[in-house]
């Protein structure tokens, strides 16, 4: 089972870095031109995305203007503001709620990480919810069973591995400045 899992999330990562290249550049400009403009790049996750917020404000390579969102901060965010919103899934219903709230309250930077589900009946287009959207293209469980389910289901790995990207590519771009 492990050398399964193992190989699948080998490629699921790769899809990543090989098909949200462009996404991810376009989402680390947005943040350095953030942490440029001495704005804040706030970070929201729900259920297991924690992690994400946990490594971007705690971990050994913390975001830098990195800060935790909340609901209270909604009126206080300014348009050199960024949110980074991560959900098992694009169509999570809170979390396309909470993007739908920044749309029509503030003009702030948000993007959207989280698996892309082919069958899920969107109610909204996200791409209209945020400025950038990264798939995670974690969507089922990656080991198959004997009976047809599926376990090893790495949503919150193939979101950290968004962070690292976006975290990399941003301390990339804002190095160019500190120069």
């Amino acid at each position: 089972m492990l050398k399964i899992f193992s190989t699948q999330v080998a490629g699921l990562l790769k899809s990543i870095s090989d098909k949200e290249e462009q996404s991810l550049e376009e989402a680390s400009r947005l943040l350095a031109q953030t942490v440029l403009s001495e704005g804040t790049v706030y970070f929201k996750g729900f259920g297991e995305m924690e992690a994400v917020v946990s490594e971007a404000l705690y971990g050994e390579n913390k975001f830098r203007a990195g800060a935790d969102f909340s609901d209270e901060l909604l009126s206080e965010l300014l348009p050199v503001d960024s949110v980074v919103v991560a959900s098992r899934f694009l169509d999570d219903e809170k979390a396309v709620a909470l993007c739908s709230k920044l749309r029509k309250n503030v003009d702030c930077n948000v993007i959207l990480i989280g698996g892309r589900r082919k069958d899920a009946e969107m109610v909204v287009n996200v791409e209209e919810l945020a400025d950038i959207v990264i798939d995670t293209k974690a969507v089922r469980g990656l080991v198959p069973l004997d009976d047809g389910s599926r376990l090893g289901f790495p949503s919150g790995l193939t979101a950290l591995f968004a962070y690292y990207a976006l975290f990399l590519t941003t301390e990339e771009i804002l190095e160019e400045y500190d120069e």
